[in-house]
């Protein structure tokens, strides 16, 4: 199976022209209408099908990160501002602990209600700004650190078994 990578813009175009379809032209009486719920045409939807797509999009992600730290800061002051480096850090950090949770418990170094994530707050949502109080990017931290602190115990740990290095995640 091939999969295709849409422009994000078509996306919208397409799911238009889908339901506009589908709203035309009546459904034969004895056949229910077809609706395509998921990413995955319902003739391949298995486990492995469905999982290469979802690992796809990882790589697509992977691969635009890439490409956006290639492209120019087009607001240089901006970026150079250590308020909006610190809520640019502070927001990445946030979307991390979401992937160390999963690795963490897929590894099976934390379980059950541990591997469970309080619900984030409304800023983690929001893009990195110059303009947030010194005050309130200091309450932002002191929850992400309170928040990371169980999955980054468990990594470091398992990092120093396995380097047997002490100082596995010693950030100096």
């Amino acid at each position: 199976m091939r999969f295709l990578a849409l422009p994000a813009m078509l996306v919208p175009v397409l799911i238009a022209g889908c339901t506009t379809a589908a709203a035309d032209g009546p459904q034969a009486p004895d056949q229910p209408p077809h609706q395509q719920v998921g990413n995955t045409p319902p003739e391949d939807l298995d486990p492995f099908v469905v999982m290469i797509g979802a690992e796809r999009w990882t790589v697509i992600l992977g691969r635009a990160m890439d490409g956006a730290i290639e492209a120019p800061a087009t607001n240089p002051e901006i970026a150079e501002s250590d308020l909006y480096r610190t809520d640019a850090a502070l927001k990445s950090g946030a979307a991390m602990v979401v992937e160390l949770r999963n690795m963490v418990c897929a590894r099976g170094l934390l379980s059950g209600d541990a591997c469970k994530l309080p619900p984030f707050p409304a800023w983690t949502h929001e893009p990195p700004t110059a303009t947030t109080s010194l005050e309130e990017l200091d309450r932002r931290s002191a929850w992400l650190s309170e928040v990371m602190d169980p999955f980054t115990t468990a990594g470091c740990e398992a990092g120093r078994k396995a380097t047997d290095d002490y100082q596995f995640c010693s950030v100096e």
